[in-house]
């Protein structure tokens, strides 16, 4: 199947998008989780393409094959995200895909930020469905795992304002991160609200329906905090089995992504035509 590059201007940064027409499949846009780069979800695609899906992929802004890489003059926070990029992100793939996505597919921060973006009735005629991705208020936590994220945030939000950038590959924690994003990231932790909640007064939400598949024994997005985010657009949530027998299942779950899309392609399935 043929695969086109396109490039997206966002701010500073040049963010390539990844297309494969699959005949006239509908087009599924998936969005990475934080410091993860798109070439990482190349059996997602793949199993997404074997069900008769067209596939577009992102890199988010500074991370993988998108330049320059995060710093003080090439800066991005979750506003810009929601209000922005995604909106942009639809504009262009609306060029080759009238009409645009069908499905919008977010993992992690991906699924944040296109469930905010549903709430600002920003993703027109697609659905959204987000995989190990939770609302960050520390209350979704409990016990001593709360207050290790509060203080993990904290130290977070000091490291991005001294050095103008988060060094996640050296702390563990995504990659090169914008500083404006984590430390929204953190204060979100501190205050239980996305930043781009405080502007949903202004937007009417998407009437699409959502789905919300929490991982068993994910720590990143238990399933509190999957309910937490569904809970933004009325969502559905969906608690799963690990799909890999290693590693944290909110990222080895791309490793044996079958079980998840089988389930997703089912719940598409199963939605009423007119929602479209």
């Amino acid at each position: 199947m043929p695969q086109e590059t396109h490039n997206l201007t966002f701010g500073a940064f040049q963010v390539p998008v990844t297309t494969v027409r699959n005949g006239e499949g509908p087009l599924v846009l998936v969005i990475p989780a934080m410091g993860v780069p798109a070439n990482r979800y190349q059996l997602l695609l793949q199993e997404l393409q074997r069900l008769g899906y067209s596939t577009a992929i992102t890199e988010l802004p500074g991370t993988g094959d998108s330049l320059p890489r995060p710093s003080r003059d090439a800066d991005y926070g979750y506003d810009d995200l929601v209000f922005a990029f995604i909106p942009q992100l639809l504009a262009l793939l609306e060029e080759s895909f009238p009409g645009g996505p069908a499905l919008i597919l977010g993992h992690s921060i991906g699924g944040q930020t296109s469930t905010l973006a549903a709430r600002a009735g920003l993703t027109g005629n697609a659905r959204v469905v987000t995989i190990a991705s939770g609302h960050v208020d520390h209350r979704s936590w409990s016990g001593l795992h709360r207050y290790a994220i509060l203080l993990f945030a904290s130290i977070v939000s000091v490291t991005s304002s001294l050095l103008g950038y988060f060094p996640g590959a050296k702390m563990g924690f995504g990659w090169r991160e914008a500083r404006k994003l984590m430390k929204d990231w953190a204060r979100s932790i501190f205050s239980g609200r996305f930043a781009p909640e405080k502007r949903f007064g202004e937007h009417q939400p998407s009437c699409q329906p959502t789905l919300h598949i929490a991982l068993a024994g994910d720590p990143f997005a238990p399933v509190k905090a999957a309910r937490k985010l569904a809970a933004i657009v009325d969502g559905e949530t969906r608690e799963m089995a690990a799909t890999y027998p290693k590693g944290n299942p909110h990222l080895s779950w791309i490793k044996n992504p079958r079980p998840i899309i089988a389930e997703v392609d089912s719940w598409l399935a199963q939605q009423p035509t007119g929602s479209h």
